[in-house]
């Protein structure tokens, strides 16, 4: 006779999970069974899975035999619920001042709840899979991370980088200049910006060579003279 049937487990990935029964009788012997099918040398008044995966899950019985006759328990069923775990981890972004910027994570497990942080502080509002920057600016360039929590423990995404680029502008303008024929004069200019590069024009065609922030022309002639 079974006086305490084996009990339904619901536990997570990685920890040992335990059937047992309790039962009376003469001589008894025991034989676990998963979905009906004996499990080799489970033969105790319980029976220990160790280190448990997805594929542990099912439903469990214990045949008992005795000198009396043979009785098989109620089905128990295990349940394995996946520790929480990133698949996909978020991306280092680089955009524009203006532009927008989208961090996401994918993750597994029970009851995901999402925390994202800057340089490792909280963001507030910022609470599902992917966080958004509609517009941004000089000020939100940092390292973003991202807390999953879930009813099988909590684990912390890489940080990754915004890297905010600043759009050109031009803080000193280049001067007009009156020169006598024969000196050198050197046109300049002053800007901000991301990456910059430059290409001097005359009268609005490219000077070949002339890619630095300051122009230099050597020994002026007459046909120097124009729009720069």
């Amino acid at each position: 006779a079974i006086t305490t049937q084996p009990a339904s487990l619901t536990q997570c990935a990685g920890t040992n999970a335990t059937f047992s029964v309790t039962a009376t009788g003469t001589a008894l012997t025991y034989q676990w069974q998963k979905g009906g099918t004996n499990i080799g040398g489970a033969t105790n008044a319980s029976y220990t899975l160790n280190n448990i995966s997805a594929a542990d899950a099912g439903s469990y019985t214990v045949v008992l035999s005795g000198t009396c006759g043979t009785l098989t328990s109620n089905a128990a069923t295990l349940t394995v619920n996946p520790l929480t775990a990133i698949t996909v981890q978020p991306v280092a972004l680089t955009r524009c001042t203006g532009t927008a910027a989208a961090f996401s994570v994918t993750a597994t497990g029970a009851g995901l709840t999402y925390q994202w942080r800057k340089g490792g502080t909280n963001i507030s509002g910022a609470t599902n899979s992917s966080y958004s920057i509609a517009s941004v600016v000089i000020g939100d360039a940092a390292n973003y991370d991202v807390v999953v929590t879930g009813t099988w423990g909590s684990v912390t995404s890489a940080a990754v980088a915004l890297t905010v680029n600043t759009a050109p502008a031009i803080t000193t303008q280049p001067v007009s200049l009156t020169q006598c024929a024969g000196t050198n004069v050197t046109l300049s200019v002053t800007a901000t910006g991301s990456g910059l590069t430059y290409q001097w024009l005359k009268g609005g065609t490219n000077i070949s060579g002339a890619t630095n922030a300051s122009y230099t022309i050597a020994s002026l002639a007459a046909g120097d003279a124009g729009n720069y």
